[in-house]
């Protein structure tokens, strides 16, 4: 079985799969699931596929032949404990890591890739996996900005000792049919949804995409991130508004309600921007991860930190005159 909570699949034997129908492309999947180290032998069969998917037995092992006929599976034990091999990259950069929570689901939840089945839409599942080979957390946070990202405007509410406070309206939300969306280009369904958002709109619906934003240093789509907007950094936001109203700044106070989300950066970054993008709710525990969880937590605490050095008793004063240019 797959160490380390994830589990990993060949992107051109998950595609060569998709090619033969949801139900193969599914049984690949949990077959990949109950795979070992090699990421290639597993002891799962029809009953497993049965018991995570909900395809029944004969239909699992139909899809199971279809994958030994197409070589993307080899049988190495046959019999009522058969053993596979799955087909896999030689290059493991052309593998995709996948988390198990995908097969298993989380507590008592309907897996996702079980949902994925029951609306029998191919198309969902494979770009669902596919997005995955895209899903850059350690680097982007999540899918690449130049793949989807909501946009804000922004407008300054006042300086604050060395940082800038601003406040941000949102504004479109855009996708490409770029990289794992490319064939969407041009299609339409039954919901009014184009392009990328054939996918992206089901899948944020079920729930398997999640829209973060994050204070970043422009609003270009390869900017660094500066820190997340979350439960923190919004109370260090509350901590600010409390300040204002304390050291002469309640006209400012009151400005922080006007806007979708406030942030802060130091002044030298003069094109601050807050931007939205896209996470995959599950993810794998992989190094990747860790790196942008421990991060995440960095950046949180560096702008926590910030925030509690300006807003001290007697720290600094808002700069009310200059700002007004007086």
């Amino acid at each position: 079985m797959s160490q380390g909570n994830f589990f990993a699949i060949g992107t051109d034997e998950f595609s060569a799969a998709c090619d033969l129908g949801i139900r193969p492309a599914v049984s690949l999947l949990v077959l990949a699931r109950g795979t070992g180290k090699d990421n290639s032998t597993t002891s799962w069969s029809a009953q497993a596929i049965f018991e995570r998917t909900g395809i029944s037995w004969r239909r699992a092992k139909e899809a199971i032949d279809a994958l030994i006929e197409n070589e993307i599976v080899k049988v190495l034990k046959a019999g009522k404990k058969p053993r596979y091999k799955i087909s896999k990259p030689k290059d493991d950069a052309k593998l995709i890591w996948l988390p198990n929570e995908l097969i298993d689901g989380a507590g008592d939840e309907v897996p996702p890739v079980t949902k994925l089945r029951e609306t029998g839409e191919l198309i969902l599942l494979q770009k669902f996996i596919e997005l995955y080979a895209e899903h850059d957390i350690d680097n982007d946070g999540g899918l690449p900005r130049r793949l989807v990202r909501q946009e804000y405007s922004r407008e300054t509410i006042c300086p604050i000792g060395p940082f800038i406070l601003y406040g941000f309206e949102r504004q479109k939300t855009l996708a490409w049919t770029s990289g794992a969306l490319s064939t969407l280009n041009g299609a339409t369904d039954e919901a009014g949804n184009q392009g990328a958002w054939v996918v992206l709109s089901p899948l944020a619906s079920l729930g398997l995409l999640q829209k973060v934003s994050y204070m970043a240093e422009s609003c270009e789509h390869d900017s660094e991130l500066i820190y997340p907007v979350n439960d923190e950094t919004n109370q260090a936001i509350g901590v600010i508004h409390n300040w204002l109203e304390g050291s002469g700044g309640e006209g400012f106070a009151r400005q922080i309600s006007f806007y979708d989300e406030i942030g802060i950066a130091p002044k030298h970054i003069g094109k601050a921007s807050m931007v939205g993008l896209y996470r995959m709710t599950y993810r794998p525990k992989t190094g990747k991860t860790s790196r942008w969880w421990a991060l995440e937590r960095d950046q949180t605490e560096a702008m926590v930190a910030n925030v509690e050095e300006i807003c001290r008793p007697k720290g600094v004063v808002v700069d009310i005159k200059a700002y007004k240019g007086f």
